[in-house]
């Protein structure tokens, strides 16, 4: 598993306090990790925005001249709700700004030092638990294994499955729906139309015949699946 990481701060002292601390740790923890510095919240939601992030843990300043951590934080939950978020922050009163956002944690500058490797370790425990489960599929002779919380739908076509992702990126494989299907009973997808399956902690919002996953997209609900579709989403948003 590699863990991807973004600092953003506009302070090039904490960037680099930040990133090298957690190079330490995950060398200390052996897990391969990724580390992207940036120096203000525009590139970083507008990476998002592209679809071009695929981050499972952000720190994030909140006060930056440009763009700030609370309005980048809002950009990037309109597309991913699933990045964990901690805010990083020089006084205490920016600390309730970040419920609408769901920061997993803060961390206040002045305590930064002997604040950040109970909180980070934290952020990894819950990374690792969460990252356990994956989906392992073929196509053709290359074999690809993807953490099932980064799985959006599947969709069959005449034998030919495409599956796709958070971040946009699709792959295409020969399989049975059904297969996929008894394969993920136990993770949050559910089964809404006869070619589609889809990951239920990624619906956004529901109705009768349709369900607006977190990306944008809309997929059909059949009627006689509608039901239980949304026992799924109300079980995943649990």
């Amino acid at each position: 598993m590699i863990l991807n990481i973004a600092v953003c701060d506009d302070e090039s002292a904490v960037c680099e306090y930040l990133r090298d601390r957690i190079a330490d740790l995950l060398a200390k923890w052996d897990i391969d990790g990724r580390i992207t510095v940036f120096n203000d919240g525009e590139p970083l939601a507008s990476a998002f925005e592209a679809g071009q992030a695929g981050f499972d843990l952000i720190f994030l300043d909140i006060t930056m001249k440009n763009c700030d951590g609370l309005s980048a934080a809002k950009r990037i939950r309109a597309v991913d709700k699933d990045v964990m978020i901690v805010f990083v922050t020089a006084s205490a009163e920016y600390v309730f700004s970040g419920y609408e956002v769901r920061a997993f944690r803060y961390l206040l500058k002045p305590e930064l030092m002997n604040g950040f490797p109970s909180v980070f370790k934290e952020c990894v425990n819950e990374l690792t638990r969460s990252d356990g489960a994956r989906y392992v599929f073929q196509s053709g002779s290359e074999s690809t294994s993807l953490p099932v919380r980064d799985i959006l739908f599947f969709e069959s076509n005449k034998r030919i499955i495409t599956l796709r992702t958070v971040t946009g990126r699709e792959y295409t494989f020969y399989g049975k729906l059904d297969e996929v299907e008894q394969t993920l009973k136990k993770q949050d997808f559910v089964r809404c139309h006869q070619s589609f399956l889809i990951n239920a902690a990624k619906i956004s919002s529901l109705s009768p015949n349709s369900a607006l996953l977190s990306d944008g997209t809309t997929v059909p609900v059949s009627k006689h699946r509608a039901r239980e579709t949304n026992e799924a989403f109300l079980w995943a948003m649990r």
